[in-house]
């Protein structure tokens, strides 16, 4: 059988980079999605070292035209089984809603948001084509509407309005997809999950502390759930939200 695809957005550092790694440990040839030439280099020769196969693919998620030229080179391969959106942004943490700026608001959907929806729109074709087609979005608990609501919640005090709503947002398209895949009779599964609390470069580690016993989890651990979602048999879930491999409130 030809080699299954996925393509990783996001992919040169913190969990884009472990679940590519992790994906191509599974057999998955993987498109490492990056900004810039490059930039993804050490995860694939880890990756190829380890007997794996990855390309670089070069795609701004907030630039229309990169998305374009990206699919383009994907649609080339012939084959897309998994779309693992990891891409984003996070520019406003510990600000109140009236402390957000308008450009901060828009940079954050551009690429929370809308890079993830045209990717998605653009390639859900190979994915309903596929006969394992997946669709993973990348999200957040503190995204949670029932979490947002919760007065008692332990998250209660994380607020960074933009990155919120930009994830509600995503997970909104979560199940609209999910909703077309079946309606389509397609194999194809379309789910989010929240990595939980991880140590990465997008500036978790400023995040409050969420109690005793409670410590924030490696890339690896984090990639761990996006990567079963990934994978899921036909028998597997769509059209939900989950962290640790299991379900959670949106």
């Amino acid at each position: 059988m030809a080699q299954a695809v996925a393509l990783v957005t996001g992919a040169n550092r913190g969990i884009g980079s472990e679940t590519a790694k992790q994906l191509a440990a599974k057999g998955h040839k993987v498109l490492l999605g990056v900004r810039s030439e490059g930039s993804a280099r050490e995860v694939a020769d880890v990756i190829v070292e380890n007997g794996g196969v990855a390309e670089e693919l070069l795609i701004d998620v907030s630039d229309r035209g990169s998305i374009e030229k990206a699919v383009g080179e994907v649609r080339v391969g012939g084959r897309l089984d998994v779309l693992v959106n990891n891409a984003a942004l996070l520019l406003d943490i510990g600000k109140q809603p009236t402390e957000v700026g308008d450009a901060e608001m828009r940079q954050t959907f551009e690429v929370n948001f809308f890079g993830p929806f045209y990717l998605t729109q653009l390639l859900a074709p190979m994915l309903m084509a596929s006969p394992a087609g997946r669709l993973v979005n990348m999200s957040t608990t503190v995204a949670s509407l029932n979490q947002l609501a919760d007065p008692d919640s332990p998250a209660r005090d994380d607020i960074c309005p933009a990155y919120q709503a930009s994830k509600a947002a995503l997970n909104v398209l979560t199940l609209t997809f999910a909703k077309q895949f079946t309606d389509s009779g397609s194999a194809a599964k379309s789910n989010s999950c929240c990595p939980g609390w991880v140590m990465t470069d997008m500036g978790e580690e400023d995040l409050p502390d969420y109690g005793e016993g409670v410590k924030p989890k490696t890339p690896a651990e984090g990639a761990d759930t996006a990567v079963w979602l990934a994978t899921l048999p036909a028998d597997g879930p769509t059209g939900g939200f989950f962290s640790g491999r299991k379900p959670r409130a949106w």
